[in-house]
């Protein structure tokens, strides 16, 4: 199958034949038609240590076509979502809810220290194991993966659309609805505007955010959260003024961002970081403060969705017309185009352009 692998840590993608082992027990095998390139991907071997040579890829979208033994919830042709978050439905959190932080879910460091569970030796090329980045490695015409971590989809979802409903937009909306629970009527503002951004600003419009801040250095995307929903933007200058919101949500993750948006917040209020954080960083927060002022710090891992649960409420929302999905897509591109497409999201020149594996 056609794949593209990263070689070397933040080195071009190279298209190629890779070899894929065929489902085992309790595996699925799907053909992919379409994946998102996330930033996560793109800082996986940089930031995180992911391991190479790698298929790296997380937001995607097939169809079923190969059934492991013991599989019987999903069917060949089914339209299926790949969970790069699957849940193991057993441990604590998945009991009571919290899917998306599953204790036996894995991580990039579990994989650079090689840790067992970890290792699928999946993926090949002339006998020599390659990476399969996020567990997923959507960046590839087929994949893989434990039944767990596929989802069937209605087939209305276009391919495009569904791939996005694989991280950016769970991961945005569901920080608004899910983390940072927007409530009818509160002042928010979202810092960064990129992909996880924009959804964020989405589901701030879903929850009825009365004022809503967008907050990014570029002025295009700051004029693409306008065109979504935003009642505002500013340039994160302009946004280090800001005081008595209600809520803020940090899609970049940054120590900086951060500071500013606990200081944007107003007593009582609430700063939910999205952004990915460099695993080093550490942010200096006064004691007395959070003491006295009442404020809420909080993460958002996977903008607190649990896939299961929400899809449907998701897939609801596009549907009638209050996630536009559609209008965050710039375009649609050939794998073999995946360095363009990298390159194109980096300057900022587009929000998301989705691979297509036709």
């Amino acid at each position: 199958m056609r794949a593209a692998v990263q070689w070397a840590s933040g080195g071009p993608f190279e298209i190629t034949d890779v070899a894929i082992t065929p489902a085992g027990p309790g595996e699925v095998g799907a053909r992919l038609r379409a994946a998102g390139v996330c930033a996560s991907d793109l800082s996986l071997t940089t930031v995180f240590g992911q391991p190479t040579p790698v298929v790296l890829g997380h937001e995607g979208v097939g169809v079923v076509d190969e059934l492991g033994e013991s599989v019987t919830g999903l069917e060949v042709g089914q339209h299926v979502l790949v969970l790069w978050v699957p849940s193991c439905g057993e441990c604590a959190p998945c009991l009571r809810g919290d899917q998306y932080l599953c204790a036996r879910r894995s991580s990039t460091r579990d994989a650079r220290e090689g840790r067992a569970h970890t290792a699928t030796h999946r993926l090949s090329i002339d006998g020599q194991p390659v990476h399969q980045g996020m567990n997923t490695a959507t960046f590839a015409e087929r994949t893989v993966l434990p039944e767990r971590a596929i989802l069937p989809i209605p087939d209305d979802v276009p391919f495009p659309v569904a791939a996005m409903l694989g991280c950016a937009v769970p991961t945005g909306v569901g920080a608004a609805l899910r983390s940072a629970r927007v409530s009818p009527g509160d002042t928010v503002a979202v810092v960064g505007a990129g992909a996880v951004g924009l959804n964020a600003v989405l589901g701030s419009v879903v929850a009825g955010a009365s004022r809503l801040v967008a907050v990014d250095p570029a002025e295009r995307r700051r004029q693409a959260a306008l065109d979504l929903g935003a009642t505002e933007a500013m340039s994160p200058a302009e946004f280090a003024e800001a005081r008595d919101l209600d809520v803020v949500i940090d899609a970049v993750g940054q120590p900086p961002t951060i500071l500013d948006a606990w200081k944007a917040v107003r007593r009582g209020g609430t700063v939910t970081v999205v952004g990915a954080g460099r695993p080093g960083d550490t942010v200096p927060l006064s004691a007395y403060e959070i003491f006295h002022d009442d404020k809420k710090l909080t993460g958002s891992f996977h903008g607190g969705i649990s896939m299961r649960r929400d899809i449907g409420m998701l897939v609801d929302l596009w549907r009638t017309g209050r996630l536009p999905i559609e209008r965050l897509i710039s375009g649609t591109a050939d794998l073999k185009e995946i360095n363009e497409v990298v390159a194109a999201q980096r300057d900022g020149s587009v929000v998301r352009t989705v691979l297509t594996m036709e």
